[in-house]
């Protein structure tokens, strides 16, 4: 990147001196740009000389000597408008760009329009390398390709940011009353303000959870609802169906927090089976084949619903689920499951759709679950809660989920069980 074009956008809120400029990168590139006062006041001296700023004159200081103000030239702004509408040459000019657009609303959609295409190709070409170096076995290309396909995709989710960032906020509607907004401050005051969820791994809920800066802790179905009755979270993500009374979830809740006053909100149905090496070279198609004794089978910890669907599913094919070698060998994530089979130390394990065609890998499926977050309903009016409500019933999330495999949205964002006063059922 060159060096001038964010010091020229710097200067489109009017002339600065070095000092001011370079305080400014501090503060408002520091995390992504950085320029130390020597190439600072080289690149101003060049700009000057090739017409792209002028000298707008002496400010004074206390501390020394009156210092020069630098002010945008025609040409630099032509050359600013220049770089904004080019495709970044990397990633770090990428968020630099977006970052400085950002302050200028109208510059945004553009900076995203013309990033758009060169960044779906570097994400095709660093899936492509993942792919190769998963066939080829080879541990350190595949750490270096799947870092690579990650960061391209992080891009990608920020240029999706950027997007929604740039589109125009609803008009407010409606005049609300100084009581009715004194009492929305006196509730909104007794929640913190971010939501902590706290349940089953998801990467849709993760990419939720990113989006709207709430707090996620993947500790399980279970873990969730126990944190939920603990009061140490304010929602609780799950997945748990009871056969017995052909319900997902609820009847849960209700032995758990017999008097509480909760609503389920479904975020998805999604996919869950058996997570196997790409091509399916053990040939498994079911849970029976889960027996076979050289078969190295990696489980989910024992509060995951994932391990409470196959322990299911192993009982309907009357299997004992301890009879599987390796059922007490468990991990935390779907990801985990799917990491351990890449990297050869498994050859199958429990986890979604969306894992295993995130990691190239192939998959069995074994059922479509519902899953829901579970949240007491006067957490429902905190502004975090809404924002969170917000977000689950945007577009935005609609095309995440689109990119993610094995996901059905039918119900998202419907309330589908409550507790409590104002019952309402799916």
């Amino acid at each position: 990147m060159e060096p001038v074009h964010p010091l020229l956008a710097l200067l489109v809120d009017g002339p600065a001196h070095g000092y001011e400029l370079r305080a400014r990168v501090e503060r408002e590139l520091g995390a992504l740009w950085r320029i130390d006062f020597g190439q600072l006041y080289r690149v101003l001296h060049r700009a000057l000389r090739d017409g792209l700023i002028v000298s707008a004159g002496r400010a004074r200081s206390a501390r020394g000597p009156a210092r020069t103000l630098y002010g945008l030239a025609p040409a630099g702004g032509a050359a600013l408008n220049r770089w904004f509408a080019d495709a970044a040459q990397d990633d770090d000019e990428l968020m630099v760009k977006l970052t400085l657009a950002a302050k200028r609303g109208d510059r945004l959609a553009g900076v995203v329009a013309a990033n758009r295409r060169p960044c779906a190709l570097r994400i095709g070409e660093a899936r492509d390398a993942w792919r190769q170096a998963v066939e080829s076995g080879d541990r350190a290309r595949i750490l270096a390709c799947d870092a690579l396909r990650r960061r391209c995709e992080a891009v990608e989710a920020t240029l999706e940011l950027a997007q929604a960032a740039g589109e125009p906020s609803p008009a407010r509607v409606g005049i609300r009353s100084r009581r009715g907004r004194a009492a929305r401050a006196a509730g909104a005051a007794a929640f913190p303000p971010v939501l902590r969820v706290a349940g089953s791994d998801d990467p849709l809920l993760g990419w939720l959870a990113s989006e709207v800066g709430c707090a996620a802790r993947f500790v399980g179905s279970y873990g969730g609802l126990w944190a939920l009755q603990r009061g140490e979270t304010d929602a609780a993500a799950l997945h748990l169906f009871d056969a017995e009374s052909n319900e997902y979830n609820a009847p849960f809740l209700r032995h758990l927090l017999p008097e509480g006053d909760w609503v389920l909100v479904n975020l998805a149905w999604r996919e869950n089976g058996l997570i196997v090496a790409r091509g399916n070279p053990r040939q498994v198609t079911g849970v029976r084949d889960l027996l076979g004794q050289d078969l190295r089978f990696i489980n989910r910890q024992r509060e995951a619903g994932t391990r409470v669907l196959l322990t299911r599913s192993l009982r309907e094919a009357a299997i004992d689920p301890p009879a599987i070698a390796g059922w007490d060998r468990a991990v935390a994530t779907h990801e985990a499951v799917a990491r351990a089979i890449v990297l050869g130390h498994a050859d199958v394990g429990p986890g979604l759709r969306a894992t295993a065609a995130s990691w190239d890998l192939d998959f069995v499926p074994l059922a479509q679950e519902r899953y829901d977050i579970a949240l007491p309903r006067d957490v429902l009016d905190s502004p975090a809660c809404r924002r969170f409500m917000g977000a689950l019933r945007g577009r935005a999330l609609r095309r995440q989920a689109g990119r993610l495999a094995g996901y059905d949205l039918r119900d998202c964002g419907r309330i589908v069980g409550a507790a409590g006063a104002g019952l309402v059922r799916a």
